[in-house]
């Protein structure tokens, strides 16, 4: 990442465990949101888990990804899981592709 060698569209679904937002010290929030905009051109929905930091703290960029994300494109909702791999990381971001009729329709 942040590029992929897969064809527009290509899957229905992408999930992305265990490295974005867990490494927030290491990798940047321009890596981050070029990413996930990468997992987005190859898939119409992407789920990313966790959300926490390998410290058990929160990521600080969740925030500034969901806003460096189109709201009228995509449908962006933070969902629970029934795992938790850290203390309080049980949430997951769930990015999914709107359809034109919903865009003209906001």
């Amino acid at each position: 990442m942040p590029n992929l060698d897969f064809a527009d569209n290509q899957f229905d679904l992408c999930l992305c465990s265990h490295l974005l937002f867990l490494y927030s010290e290491q990798l940047s929030l321009e890596f981050h949101i070029a990413s996930i905009r990468e997992l987005l051109r190859v898939a119409s929905e992407v789920r990313i888990f966790p959300l926490m930091q390998l410290n058990c703290e929160p990521s600080p960029y969740l925030g500034a990804v969901i806003d460096a994300l189109d709201p009228e494109c995509f449908k962006i909702q933070i969902c629970p899981v029934a795992y938790e791999f850290q203390k309080g990381g049980n949430q997951m971001l769930k990015i999914s592709q709107r359809a034109i009729s919903e865009r003209l329709a906001a």
